[in-house]
């Protein structure tokens, strides 16, 4: 895969807009997204309701995964500089 699509190509592309889709749509060669993008999108998520849309929308695109140090990385990252008020159950 030569191109990772950035997640505020995939937020534009989310929100409809049409400039963002197309740019992705002129791309020559096949791409994907990073798991690092991926996570970034749901960090922003409201609620569980917008985790399960971002869920249904990235399940179309192929994902590159992170080494599996990298991820337990990102992951503690993430715990220790999260903010907001987080999920209220699981």
């Amino acid at each position: 895969m030569p191109y990772l699509i950035d997640s505020d190509v995939l937020i534009d592309i989310s929100h409809g807009k049409q400039a963002a889709r197309e740019y992705v749509d002129a791309l020559s060669e096949g791409w994907a997204i990073s798991q690092v993008s991926a996570l970034e999108l749901v960090v922003g998520a409201r609620d569980k309701r917008d985790v399960a849309d971002i869920d249904a929308f990235l399940s179309g695109y192929v994902i590159v995964p992170l080494r599996d140090s990298t991820g337990r990385r990102a992951y503690e990252l993430l715990k220790l500089y999260a903010e907001g008020p987080g999920p209220t159950s699981l």
